[in-house]
């Protein structure tokens, strides 16, 4: 059994069974990035686009809430490119594709967003991506997570995912036909995987 297995038994299990790709990228910074798993581009990077800029610039079909959940308040696109990243002890260059945050006013008070963007290119495979993630550093800052609590796993959609919960703040992950989603909320647990079922 690999370290990870020894020192961490339930994230050994986590890790293994996880069927989805967790994105590579630099270390998790709150005051920086959008969330855990994109911190490929900044906050500051997004740029109002129309519906149809969007689909084309980041080469995906969107998914939406529907009307009886939430008006689009908002879509932006954020670019990202070629990136060389530390995985680990070792530097990859990582090709990321521009991100998509669509940001809803919900019916019932509240906001939801969504970001959707292709699955970046790695040389690195999906498992050794997932296990370094999940390797505690010295410093904890300088984890994949940063200083984000540990996410549990949880089905989403019909497939495996991944939920953060910083502070009353969710933060879901999963993955569809070659496509990233991250979705945010302040929300219920049980809100928040109705709202993300809801899209279409």
């Amino acid at each position: 059994m690999s370290p990870i297995g020894r020192n961490h038994q339930g994230m050994f299990w986590l890790v293994t069974l996880l069927a989805v790709q967790i994105t590579p990228g630099v270390p998790f910074d709150a005051a920086k990035h959008p969330n855990p798993i994109i911190t490929f581009v900044n906050v500051k990077d997004f740029k109002a686009a129309t519906y149809q800029e969007a689909q084309d610039t980041a080469e995906i079909e969107l998914l939406s809430l529907s009307q009886a959940e939430g008006k689009r308040a908002s879509l932006e696109i954020a670019d990202a490119g070629r990136q060389r990243v530390r995985i680990g002890r070792a530097n990859a260059d990582v090709t990321y594709y521009p991100v998509v945050r669509q940001k809803y006013a919900l019916t019932n008070g509240g906001e939801f967003t969504l970001y959707s963007f292709k699955n970046p290119k790695s040389p690195v495979p999906p498992d050794i991506l997932n296990q370094v993630a999940f390797l505690e550093t010295k410093k904890p800052e300088e984890s994949r997570f940063g200083l984000a609590k540990k996410p549990e796993r949880l089905d989403v959609r019909g497939g495996p995912g991944l939920l953060f919960d910083q502070e009353g703040e969710l933060t879901v992950f999963w993955q569809e036909e070659g496509v990233s989603h991250v979705a945010t909320a302040r929300l219920s647990q049980s809100d928040m995987m109705r709202l993300i079922d809801d899209l279409l």
